[in-house]
């Protein structure tokens, strides 16, 4: 690392979201700003520091939480105009407070995005994109997925508006005239889009699964060149915020990154003409414990010394700043003056926190006498807003759940009606305890995390079987008084492995299921959302009146493809365990609307050899290391003394003792691989059999011996059986 930055603590505000706090940009570089912020409690303030004291400017009264804020201007000003969205509604306001704007949109959902920029104002709801221009709707589009973000971009600086809508289908739209021109299809769900400033013809992206990409137009807007800056890795967290900013004064431009989990990153980007083309280098990387709302790289602290400001979820404001320790102290000193004026301020600070204390217990009080009275009324306080997040983590096929409250979590209860497996969380120092289930009842898991003093925020891992659905409940307990309890449910679906892709593979051999039957288009769009995750909300029609939606299996790669329309749905893949299992959930769905369905299913027997191709790699790897790992334990047992002994043992014994520690971790983080894949196996040879209509369950022992002394051939014929067909109807 080459970046030295010092924590600043300014203030702690209320919860606050992503976009909802921003530098108002000074004259000259390095000057002191103004900082604007807005929060769940609907309360917006513009403030500043002097001499190392906090100057609000303005604030308002609470009112609906803020959902983003945006800077503007005149055209070739600073744009010093404040616009805060809450609700349907934006007002706007100068930097002395005063509101000399408040417009009330069209939108039937709460605005989620903003964008402002002159005298266009874009504004997104969950899925109604609306653009207007001097306060009057010049056009709208409505998004099936779901709009994360959006920005509008100036190709080569002219007066053509490109929005780029950033959607969870992992895609961006780009829209010119409120029309689609085109479709950047991504690697993982996009969560944040950023202009840098100066250039308004590049977009940075930022994912969940912490990959950032930039993309630059052409001459025209079909022309998105696309180029990764940072790559995810293993324990990347999803990006929450980016900003770009000149952070070491050398007229290059740095990436400043905010990510989900805590952790702040900062690469440098060469700038000039050829900006992004070099290598990214990561100079700085810190890990604050509370989910990263926004980074903005200014100056609030003191003229001459630039910082990333930062505002967590919590709603604390600090910033990591260029001026070192000792600078901060002797500035500090000057700034007091002498010993006694230093004492008289640590003396009105004590008189604040008494005045403070004696506060909160006369409210204590009144809020105690209140509720002993005979006035019917109830003892609760209002909810807590909860920041979590649901995700599938493509490397080891597992979900991560992230639980994030304003206050201390005293302890979080998971309980699920279907079988899912709690994995450990290195970075979690919460203490899980289990309880007895009963499988046959309903309940596969009842565990409580207990939290550590002060943590509000929680990791957690655990991998999920396909084929079972339920809802997995998180019972959250802040340590507050009164106690109180919060859930929140998150539904597992029968196919919880499998995410959206954008293209289908025609050329492997795939097993078809149609179902036809008296049920409408959107009856099929709802079967299909209910078992399989990343299907969006609105319908979306293709061509014809049909819908298509592919998938991938992220632990074993066989892909989905689902077509329907009215009244006929199908499917294709080469997972014989897929169509088996979409066969019963919707034929269960059906039945539950006395809804009558035709199946047609065609089975092809090379699909599992195809599948058993897919999985040998991994069925390979993982043997291997269980093998070796048994060896490890045979050869400690012999306790090898000398060099000579080690020799005796052969060379390849010899390696593996060598690689003793290696083999020992990769094996403690992957112990249940060869389980997961042993249990795929299985359930290739039974659902190929059950939808032939026949039943080998009694079998199943025998798959034992051949996946142990693994051969290609030799299993997949004791899958197929005796048969010459190579497809069959039903």
């Amino acid at each position: 690392m080459e970046l030295e930055l010092n924590r600043i603590d300014y203030c702690s505000v209320g919860a606050t979201l992503p976009n909802c706090m921003k530098l108002i940009p000074a004259p000259r570089y390095k000057e002191q700003q103004r900082m604007v912020v807005g929060d769940q409690d609907g309360i917006v303030q513009l403030f500043s520091m002097k001499k190392e004291e906090m100057v609000i400017h303005f604030k308002t009264l609470p009112a609906d939480k803020v959902q983003s804020i945006q800077l503007s201007g005149t055209p070739g000003t600073i744009p010093d105009k404040i616009f805060v969205a809450t609700d349907n509604k934006v007002k706007a306001f100068n930097k002395k407070g005063k509101i000399f704007l408040t417009f009330t949109s069209n939108l039937t959902e709460p605005i989620k995005t903003m964008f402002v920029s002159g005298n266009d104002m874009i504004l997104c709801g969950n899925h109604v994109y609306n653009h207007y221009r001097d306060c009057k709707d010049i056009g709208s589009y409505l998004c099936g997925d779901t709009i994360v973000d959006v920005v509008a971009l100036c190709p080569n600086n002219t007066n053509r508006i490109v929005t780029v809508l950033a959607c969870s289908g992992r895609v961006l739209r780009v829209l010119e005239h409120c029309r689609v021109r085109q479709s950047i299809e991504l690697e993982s769900v996009p969560t944040v889009l950023h202009i840098p400033k100066g250039y308004n013809d590049r977009l940075i992206c930022g994912m969940t699964d912490g990959r950032v990409v930039l993309f630059r137009v052409g001459n025209f807007v079909s022309n998105f060149k696309e180029e990764t800056l940072v790559e995810p890795s293993e324990n990347s967290s999803a990006v929450t915020t980016i900003d770009a900013f000149d952070l070491t004064g050398d007229g290059k431009v740095e990436l400043i990154v905010g990510r989900r989990d805590g952790s702040i990153q900062v690469y440098s980007l060469p700038s000039e003409e050829n900006a992004f083309d070099l290598s990214v280098r990561q100079i700085y990387n810190e890990n604050f414990n509370e989910s990263i709302s926004t980074v903005q790289g200014g100056t609030i602290d003191a003229n001459g010394y630039v910082e990333v400001v930062v505002c967590t979820y919590t709603g604390r404001i600090f910033g990591l700043s260029t001026r070192c320790p000792k600078k901060i102290l002797s500035d500090s000193m000057m700034n007091q003056g002498f010993a006694g004026d230093s004492n008289a301020r640590i003396e009105k600070l004590k008189e604040e926190i008494r005045d403070l204390e004696m506060k909160v217990q006369r409210e204590r009080e009144r809020y105690k006498l209140s509720t002993q009275t005979l006035s019917g009324g109830y003892s609760a306080i209002p909810m807590m807003p909860i920041n979590s997040a649901l995700s599938l983590s493509k490397e080891d096929a597992s979900y991560s759940l992230t639980i994030e409250i304003p206050a201390p979590i005293e302890f979080v209860l998971l309980q699920s009606n279907a079988p899912v497996q709690l994995i450990d969380v290195e970075k979690s120092s919460a203490v899980v305890s289990f309880s007895r289930c009963d499988p046959s009842a309903g309940n596969y898991l009842l565990a409580t995390y207990r939290c550590q003093v002060d943590v509000n925020r929680l990791d957690l891992k655990f991998r999920t079987i396909e084929g079972y659905q339920g809802i997995l409940q998180a019972f959250i307990t802040p340590n507050i008084q009164p106690k109180v309890s919060q859930l929140q449910e998150h539904p597992i679906k029968p196919l919880s492995l499998h995410m959206r892709i954008h293209s289908f593979d025609n050329e492997r051999p795939h097993n078809k299921l149609t179902l036809k039957g008296y049920f409408s288009h959107a009856e099929a769009h709802t079967w299909i959302s209910n078992c399989i995750p990343e299907v969006p909300e609105k319908l979306q029609i293709i061509s014809n009146e049909r819908s298509v939606l592919n998938f991938r299996n992220v632990f074993i790669g066989s892909e989905l493809m689902c077509e329907y329309t009215k009244g006929e749905a199908t499917f294709k893949t080469e997972n014989v365990t897929t169509i088996s299992i979409i066969k019963d959930i919707l034929t269960k769905e059906a039945t539950k609307r006395r809804t009558k369905l035709e199946i047609l299913l065609d089975v092809n027997r090379a699909s599992v050899s195809f599948m058993i191709g897919l999985i040998e790699p991994k069925l390979i790897e993982h043997s291997k290391i269980h093998k070796e790992y048994q060896i490890i334990g045979s050869l400690i047992d012999l306790d090898i003394q000398d060099n000579s002994e080690l020799e005796s043992l052969g060379n390849d014994f010899a390696d593996v003792l060598e690689r003793k520690n290696k083999i020992i971790e990769t094996y403690n983080r992957s112990s249940h691989m060869l389980d997961r894949i042993k249990a795929i196996i299985i359930c290739i040879y039974i659902d190929y059999n059950k939808l032939r209509g026949s039943e080998v369950k009694h079998k199943v022992h025998l798959l034992d011996d051949l996946i142990k002394n693994y051969n290609n051939e030799t299993l997949v014929n004791f899958i197929l059986g005796v048969t010459s067909e190579d497809h069959f109807q039903i």
